[in-house]
């Protein structure tokens, strides 16, 4: 097959992206309806920012919309600081998640299809790989319940690649550490710890493999010191926000070894699942008998070649962490005692990169099946030398994943963007699941709160369309208060000096040009003196323009490293050479 070559070329890039979009066809169906589950979250946020951008002409830092006003700028979950949030201004903040989606896919189908052509598979094996995991009921699962964050796991082959190109050339640590950045301004609560784990085991696969330890470490730590510095934007304000709201969570689910081969093999199964604590979207991760039968293939044939046991150590690897807090020497419950580690709470998401690696032994597995295949002295020798059965069942097996998965992806059915604007902010009673995505574009906000992040939202928040701010203490009369994503500004005359109530949450990095900040029971307060003045409240992180700053150096060191790594290299070896 000349089209489909191990090099990037144009025809791999065309063919992986058409491959995106089939699997997630179904999203395009009504292209403007929004998302089940937690698309209404993640379409809330994007609406949010959208709002910010094109009616306020502003940077999304403040989301005043849900939880009595919350921070954006701190929160983890946060994906308007990714360069493919553009799209949102191009195609509207619905079409454009859906096509945020494809364009993961994408990245994800060219990365493994690379990822398995460098491990020696086939071309139809390396198609295998692609598909099983791109395709896997992870991904049908939590993409399609609303697991937005969840998206940068398709960046895990280029994790892969660059990290073992960043031990031959070490420009390619500024590769790795890009990658790392986008997981962060995407969001990747998760991705990025999984990812660490990641490193760590294909860096210790390095030095098995007798590369030299100075080169891996030095990778290693030109890659985190510039993912330290370039992510400055999004770790400081995220670090300084679980100061103030910790989230660590209790987590004792596991699943047995049967358990996981029915994750693998069930077509089809109700929303609960059994006595464990969490919904089978959190469990279900359909990729079917055949490549099951495919992995295990493979898998023993790489664990009879001494070179190729990586592969067979990662699927074990990550299968005892998916396992869960089985037992005391569980590896997840150790992991879980860990720093930033214990706050995850659904041990069954390392299903993603146990399903990684199985699908790369999948594809070794398919590519031992072509050569048995072509021993077979009773098929035509043209269709054995085009590798016609191995194409056949991998066909097979993608109308089987079609059939399987499509149903669970299919769930982009409900309404639309509301549009109509309310004239004044103020929190609605609206029903809060029906409105929730809809609010930024309404102009209005809620009081409820569904947020991972552990915000406290003011016992003291009124609803209605009423005036949004009130003189608590001293005498005076306050004017209508005008609202931006991130300011506030409205007229207030005090008799005497006094205090003024706002009904939004105080935080951190709220100013005003007159008087002195307070929280008052969560809400934010301002002592006033006397006379008439004009107040102006607006929303600026602490942190802001440092930690810009310190990512904008971080992107010169990337530069410089890109543009001098060869000579500084040569540099490095020779002196320590000598």
């Amino acid at each position: 097959m000349r089209l489909l070559s191990s090099r990037p070329n144009a025809s791999i890039a065309v063919l992986t992206l058409v491959a995106a979009f089939l699997l997630w066809l179904p999203a395009f169906r009504w292209p403007f309806a929004t998302g089940f589950g937690d698309w209404q979250f993640f379409a809330h946020m994007w609406e949010a920012g959208f709002v910010a951008l094109t009616r306020h002409a502003e940077w999304p830092l403040w989301d005043p919309y849900h939880c009595g006003g919350i921070t954006i700028f701190g929160n983890p979950q946060s994906q308007h600081l990714s360069p493919l949030y553009l799209v949102s201004l191009l195609a509207g903040t619905t079409l454009g998640s859906k096509i945020f989606v494809v364009l993961h896919a994408w990245a994800g189908f060219a990365g493994m299809y690379l990822l398995a052509c460098r491990q020696g598979v086939s071309v139809p094996g390396a198609c295998l790989a692609a598909l099983a995991w791109c395709a896997s009921g992870f991904f049908a699962w939590h993409i399609g319940t609303g697991h937005a964050a969840f998206l940068p796991f398709y960046f895990a082959p280029w994790v892969v690649l660059t990290l073992r190109a960043a031990v031959r050339d070490i420009r390619y640590a500024a590769a790795l550490a890009g990658i790392m950045v986008l997981v962060l301004l995407e969001g990747g609560v998760y991705p990025f710890p999984f990812f660490v784990l990641l490193i760590a085991f294909e860096a210790l696969v390095q030095l098995a493999q007798r590369q030299a330890a100075s080169r891996v470490i030095v990778a290693l730590l030109t890659a985190a010191i510039l993912v330290a510095v370039m992510g400055a934007v999004r770790l400081w304000p995220i670090f300084d926000e679980l100061q103030r709201s910790p989230r660590t969570m209790d987590s004792s689910d596991a699943v047995s070894l049967p358990e996981v081969l029915q994750l693998l093999t069930t077509r089809a199964h109700g929303w609960h699942w059994g006595a464990h604590e969490f919904v089978w979207a959190e469990y279900g991760n359909y990729v079917g008998w055949g490549v099951c039968v495919l992995g295990v293939m493979g898998a023993f044939a790489c664990g009879l070649r001494p070179g190729k046991r990586s592969l067979l150590f990662g699927a074990l690897l990550f299968l005892s962490l998916m396992l869960g807090d089985f037992g005391a020497l569980a590896p997840y419950r150790v992991l879980h005692a860990l720093p930033v580690y214990d706050s995850l709470r659904v041990p069954s998401r390392f299903a993603v990169l146990f399903t990684f690696y199985f699908a790369v032994l999948a594809g070794r597995g398919l590519e031992l099946t072509e050569r048995w295949l072509s021993d077979v002295r009773a098929l035509p020798r043209f269709v054995v030398r085009r590798n016609a059965p191995a194409w056949l069942l991998l066909a097979a097996l993608a109308i089987d994943l079609a059939i399987v998965q499509y149903p669970t992806i299919d769930k982009w059915r409900y309404e639309p963007i509301i549009t109509r604007v309310s004239p004044r902010f103020y929190f609605s009673t609206l029903s809060y699941g029906d409105y929730y995505a809809s609010l930024p574009r309404m102009n209005l906000g809620s009081r409820e709160c569904y947020e991972a992040m552990n915000f406290q939202p003011s016992a003291m928040l009124w609803v209605g369309d009423k005036p949004q701010a009130r003189v608590l203490r001293g005498r005076g009369a306050v004017g209508e208060v005008e609202r931006t994503s991130s300011h506030a500004y409205f007229d207030v005359r005090m008799d005497a000096p006094g205090r003024v109530i706002v009904n939004h949450n105080y935080a951190p990095g709220w100013q005003s040009n007159v008087g002195q900040l307070t929280p008052y029971y969560g809400l934010l307060a301002i002592d006033l003196p006397a006379g008439e003045q004009h107040v102006a409240l607006t929303y600026r992180p602490t942190m802001l323009w440092q930690s810009l700053s310190i990512s904008m150096l971080g992107c010169m060191f990337a530069w410089l490293l890109l543009r001098f790594g060869p000579a500084l290299e040569r540099a490095l070896w020779r002196r320590s050479s000598a």
